[in-house]
């Protein structure tokens, strides 16, 4: 007897393979799910505009990747001596404008480049509260703790969500025609609309996935369980980080499980192993206690990094990305 509602996986093994590039858009529980598999050396573009939660700014976010639009200087704002835009989240910011928009543009190209071949495009819906920038008439991905006067609040209806939604797997089947679609709805709990509130965002946001799953079929566009296992399996307050908003460490990994479980052959689980070994070690600060024992263990990590791309050559880019300044390649 089990006195727990326990969600099983899906039966999709082989949807999310090594060597396969997949775009990851969406709210901030993307990022905790992109980091799972860049560390088990997938092929992934995880956020190109940071974390962003509504429909309708994921819409506008695949428009600027698909026409890889340029990102303009005077469009940028200037906030606490940093240049941001309402596109993009603050990560993406700098205290010279050039080099904020110079930012913001790689992100867009790289983004660009995986959505032209990705297998397949995972979108995490967090809300359907959309902030209107009065000056600009356009929704914005982030407020950036802008004046409230500045914006119009509302949230989007089921109709106009549907609508959105349907737009999105539009463009992006439009542009990669092979592409599969995967939504999912973040765990991330917004009570600044109260836990009502909260309640009534994340129905209308499953009720339109839902609606529109039916309409272009699960070749197309499927629904992984993410908030389902969060408010259904694991529904403990244990299973929340400090602010008792976001899932803990712990309940990521416990979803992340079951998104293996869902996607992975077993040959790319046996692969993701392997791979998350070695990205562990390169995890790790070299601490040692004399040059030669650094210079040893830099070797040692590089001949582990040729025995896995030696075994499985597919996972050479994934490495080289990992690793952002390459020290161990030369």
């Amino acid at each position: 007897m089990e006195f727990r509602t326990v969600i099983r996986p899906l039966c999709r093994q082989g949807l999310v393979e090594h060597g396969s590039p997949m775009l990851l858009l969406g709210s901030c529980f993307t990022d905790n799910i992109g980091k799972c598999l860049r560390d088990d050396l997938f092929d992934v573009e995880v956020n190109p505009f940071g974390p962003v939660y509504n429909p309708m700014s994921v819409l506008r976010s695949l428009e600027i990747l698909r026409d890889c639009q340029p990102i303009r200087e005077e469009e940028l704002i200037e906030v606490e001596g940093l240049y941001r835009s309402f596109l993009f989240h603050s990560r993406y910011s700098a205290v010279d404008s050039a080099q904020a928009a110079d930012m913001m543009a790689a992100s867009v190209l790289s983004g660009h480049e995986t959505l032209k071949c990705a297998s397949v495009v995972f979108l995490t819906l967090g809300t359907t509260r959309v902030f209107r920038h009065l000056a600009s008439d356009r929704i914005v991905a982030n407020c950036h703790k802008q004046p409230a006067k500045e914006f119009e609040s509302r949230c989007l209806g089921f109709d106009e969500t549907v609508a959105v939604l349907a737009e999105c797997i539009e463009l992006i089947r439009g542009f990669n025609p092979s592409a599969r679609i995967v939504f999912t709805i973040s765990p991330l709990r917004y009570l600044e609309s109260g836990a009502h509130g909260n309640q009534l965002i994340k129905s209308t946001l499953l009720l339109a996935v839902d609606e529109v799953v039916k309409v272009f079929g699960e070749d197309v566009a499927s629904y992984f369980p993410a908030y389902e296992i969060m408010m259904d399996d694991l529904r403990d307050y244990r299973f929340y980080a400090e602010d008792m908003k976001h899932p803990s460490s712990q309940a990521v990994e416990y979803i992340y499980e079951i998104f293996r479980a869902s996607y992975f052959s077993p040959e790319t689980e046996k692969v993701a192993a392997e791979a998350r070994a070695l990205t562990r070690r390169l995890s790790h600060r070299i601490v040692a206690s004399s040059t030669e024992a650094g210079a040893n263990e830099i070797a040692a990590r590089q001949r582990a990094i040729r025995a896995i791309t030696e075994r499985y050559p597919k996972l050479t880019d994934a490495i080289r990305r990992y690793n952002d300044k390459n020290t161990l390649f030369k």
